[in-house]
């Protein structure tokens, strides 16, 4: 959290910016800007150019700035805000306060306003010239031949790829889980062992979930999000959620559906 969803409302909030030049850059925390160059070349390469195109990957929220390309990833706890609102309301695992401590990037625009990334626990970062080619396919429009690709060989637990963001695109801990209880299919499986026919199903869970999700308002917004605790019973046939830990994220699944 934020996932695919969140990052994409951020997408529609950001592109109110397209068209402003940039006239300054700052980053409050400076180990929140990730890889070479630093900060220098930062500001220097986006002082006075216009901020052209914003486009999302998966999770990263990318800033065509002038002749560079400017990664923004939000972790579990990041917010974007434009001219002082946020897109999103609500973040699991944070507060909808704006603390001046937790701001990590501001771009300010020379027509006014300024787009900035709140971010309290600093698991997200800024990052210039991200290299977009480790990802995986979007999970908003995988198909199941891409998806079998991401899966194919692997002995690794589905989920757990499923959060590989270098296989697949844009999945977090709420959206597997809701769209694995979807589909009918246990977290814990081997990758390979999904059948053709079940790519298709899952698939379509993945593009179904993602959609209607994000008409509800957001990632936590699932069907079994309310019942992902001890004892908590599954919607669909009333067995009791189990939980494990996969992939590094506690995993909720119902062991009477989901094969």
């Amino acid at each position: 959290m934020p996932e695919l969803i969140e990052v994409e409302m951020y997408l529609k909030s950001a592109t109110r910016t397209v068209g402003r030049t940039v006239s300054s850059v700052a980053l409050p925390d400076p180990q929140y800007l990730k890889g070479e160059p630093g900060l220098d070349a930062l500001q220097s390469s986006t002082h006075n150019q216009n901020l052209k195109q914003v486009r999302r990957i998966g999770k990263l929220l990318i800033l065509e700035v002038g002749n560079i390309s400017l990664g923004l990833r939000f972790g579990m706890t990041g917010r974007l805000i434009i001219d002082g609102e946020s897109p999103v309301e609500r973040l699991l695992y944070t507060t909808a306060k704006v603390d001046q401590d937790h701001i990590r990037f501001v771009m300010n625009f020379t027509q006014g306003g300024e787009l900035a990334v709140v971010d309290p626990r600093r698991f997200g970062s800024v990052e210039l010239e991200p290299n977009e080619t480790v990802l995986g396919a979007d999970a908003a429009k995988i198909s199941p031949q891409e998806l079998g690709a991401a899966l194919n060989n692997s002995k690794a637990a589905l989920k757990a790829v499923l959060l590989n963001q270098q296989k697949v695109a844009g999945l977090g801990n709420l959206l597997c889980d809701e769209i694995l209880w979807r589909a009918g299919l246990d977290p814990r499986r081997p990758s390979r062992s999904v059948r053709k026919p079940e790519l298709g199903v899952l698939a379509a869970a993945i593009q179904d979930t993602i959609k209607e999700l994000t008409r509800r308002g957001g990632s936590h917004m699932g069907d079994i999000q309310q019942e992902r605790h001890q004892s908590g019973i599954c919607p669909k046939d009333g067995g009791q959620l189990q939980r494990c830990t996969l992939g590094g994220r506690t995993t909720w699944w119902c062991p009477e559906h989901q094969h």
